[in-house]
């Protein structure tokens, strides 16, 4: 008897100690529907056998800025399930490759998704109770009715540090000649995420460790709620909806990785965003590229063979000036007024807070794919709005820990739970505790 009164007690010291969940950042979406990120810019291979210049249509990495992509075509076969960035996506992953385009010939090529709308069931059913992100034979993409596409970070500005919990986004791309509209959609999480989007352990602890630190800011020294993010290590697995990728029946058949830097920013006591114009958050990190892991070996995903990162293919070094993008040139390179100017008019009226997070990275190629190799050209920018973290200490933060005491996150995808049902479901928990081992108990 005395054992299960530790039992219950233990079990009430867990349930009353267990920390909060991360607080669900959305992905930005609704700025230039359709459109490339940039305006084209010509990119030769280098060395390169043979001049063959690619179109790369990335620009300066931003949406909503002066230099405008046009539309993007689609380029597969049949019918795409969703236009390339249709939603307007904020968010990218970008990969550098190149393909022989004759005889010694190359022809650098890249790959863009756009990151956001909602989250996708890949086997086609939305009816069965349960999501799969792995496609199966003769299946269909469905959407989660009411879900966007998100990312889950939990920042301690105790500690000056910020971890990345989950991921989930969902990219639309213009495809490929000659495939169906199954690789003009991804899904994109987490390295370890499970098949049905659970969060898993990193697989290269040594780069992707998920935290960073977040340092205040104050600019000029009268900015409130900015922190900058930096070294916030993580490696996000990329997968279309083709059934029978080389890593089947597991994520991972793309992995990028990295250290975000960036921003969160959060509204002040009275309201509203802070100015940031002018208040020197610099530029963004193009066009730098990630050579610090060149000739490094990485676990590739799911008993796939290692990975040693190259400078790119024996006939396009991906070092070259211009490889990662364009500088950015509206109003001097100020990220701020980016910031100022299309991330927070485009956020959700209601959201609190946002993050801009960018990546000079690299990644891992586990397909057949002849374009995309184990290289320097593997980038990321996110940007995302959530409607709970506020100015430690401001209105509605009544503990002072940076999170609104009424807006504390339950899992990814999931509503936020209130103090109060926090509360109501512990006590729910313990009595069902308490009766059970009661009966126990009277029955012994």
């Amino acid at each position: 008897m005395n054992s299960r009164k530790t039992s219950f007690s233990a079990l009430a010291l867990f349930v009353l100690s267990a920390p909060l969940s991360a607080e669900t950042f959305n992905l930005v979406t609704g700025v230039d529907n359709t459109l490339a990120p940039g305006t084209p810019r010509v990119i030769f291979p280098d060395p390169g056998p043979s001049v063959a210049p690619g179109t790369f249509a990335d620009g300066d990495r931003l949406t909503g800025t002066s230099d405008v992509g046009p539309p993007v075509a689609y380029a597969g076969t049949g019918t795409p399930f969703f236009d390339p960035n249709q939603f307007g996506s904020l968010s990218f992953t970008f990969r550098r490759g190149s393909v022989a385009a004759g005889p010694n010939v190359i022809l650098p090529i890249m790959g863009i998704d756009f990151l956001g709308g909602p989250l996708l069931d890949l086997d086609g059913n939305d009816a069965n109770g349960s999501r799969s992100l792995i496609p199966v034979d003769g299946g269909s993409v469905v959407t989660l009715p009411g879900t966007s596409s998100l990312i889950d970070l939990t920042p301690n500005f105790a500690s000056n540090t910020i971890t990345l919990e989950s991921a989930d986004m969902t990219g639309t791309s213009e495809g490929a000649n000659g495939f169906g509209p199954e690789i003009a959609v991804t899904v994109n999480v987490l390295a370890g995420t499970s098949t049905n989007g659970t969060p898993g352990a990193p697989i290269n602890g040594s780069i992707d460790s998920r935290t960073g630190s977040l340092t205040a800011f104050t600019g000029t020294g009268s900015l409130q709620g900015v922190f900058r993010i930096e070294n916030l290590g993580y490696e996000l697995w990329q997968d279309s909806a083709i059934a029978g990728s080389p890593t089947s029946p597991f994520p991972g058949t793309l992995q990028y990785l990295g250290q975000f830097q960036g921003w969160l920013v959060t509204r002040n006591p009275d309201g509203a965003f802070p100015v940031l114009t002018g208040q020197g958050l610099g530029t963004t990190t193009w066009p730098a590229v990630d050579l610090s892991q060149i000739g490094n070996t990485f676990n590739a995903a799911h008993g796939a063979p290692t990975a040693t990162i190259s400078a790119g293919t024996a006939t396009d070094d991906f070092t070259v000036a211009g490889n990662g993008g364009l500088p950015l040139s509206d109003n001097s390179g100020d990220l701020g007024a980016y910031l100022d100017n299309v991330v927070i008019v485009a956020l959700d009226p209601n959201a609190t807070s946002f993050v801009y997070l960018e990546s000079a990275g690299f990644g891992i190629n586990n397909s057949f794919d002849p374009v995309f190799s184990d290289s320097t050209g593997y980038d990321l920018v996110i940007v995302a709005g959530s409607d709970c973290i506020v100015t430690p200490g401001g209105s509605g933060d009544d503990d002072g820990d940076g999170i609104a005491d009424d807006c504390q996150a339950g899992p990814a995808a999931v509503p936020a739970a209130s103090t109060c049902s926090i509360i109501a479901m512990v006590i729910v928990m313990l009595v069902v505790a308490g009766r059970r081992i009661g009966k126990n108990v009277s029955t012994a």
